[in-house]
């Protein structure tokens, strides 16, 4: 119930919560168990429901958006691209937060990245109705914010910057997703 009660503070009361966050020890263990791979199921599972219940339909001019057995490819490639996001950004973190005055410690940058993202992990039960995407997007601004909130309240980095930090941090992994996308594809494995 702790655990529910905090994800609906972090959306609701971001900054009460954060600060509340920032006076626990941080634990990679409870972050991964209770956080990371929970909230990461919601959009695989509701992306697979979902297009198995609302995309069986045949388009003539499209054909299937996704074909019927890639459906769970899809869904295992968004659990995956969806975890390892959240550790490539508390990466990103830390090798940027020296130049902002901040400390590296993967722990807590592990929970800025995970707490930020829970708004679009939550929002990925929307994808049950692969229209309702718009939700995502939505929540997409709500995780932009928490991780501005949260370079302040959990690493320190100074008021004035914390805009700079997220706008690099983001660039930068965007710029890692594509390339390393690119490479797994070229190589076959999507």
């Amino acid at each position: 119930m702790q655990i529910l009660r905090r994800i609906v503070c972090l959306i609701l009361f971001p900054r009460t919560e954060l600060r509340q966050i920032a006076v626990e020890p941080a634990s990679v263990d409870r972050l991964i168990r209770h956080y990371i791979l929970p909230l990461s199921l919601l959009a695989p599972a509701a992306t697979a429901i979902g297009m198995k219940t609302f995309d069986a339909a045949w388009d003539p001019l499209h054909g299937y958006t996704v074909p019927a057995e890639q459906i769970y490819a899809a869904a295992a490639t968004t659990l995956f691209v969806s975890i390892s996001s959240v550790f490539v950004l508390a990466g990103i973190f830390v090798v940027i937060a020296p130049m902002y005055g901040s400390r590296r410690h993967y722990p807590t940058a592990l929970a800025a990245a995970a707490y930020g993202a829970v708004p679009v992990q939550v929002a990925g039960i929307a994808l049950l109705v692969p229209s309702m995407i718009i939700v995502s997007m939505v929540a997409l601004c709500h995780t932009l914010y928490l991780y501005y909130a949260a370079a302040a309240e959990l690493l320190e980095v100074p008021a004035d910057a914390c805009t700079e930090f997220v706008g690099i941090s983001m660039v930068i992994l965007v710029v890692l997703s594509i390339a390393i996308g690119a490479a797994v594809s070229a190589t076959g494995l999507i």
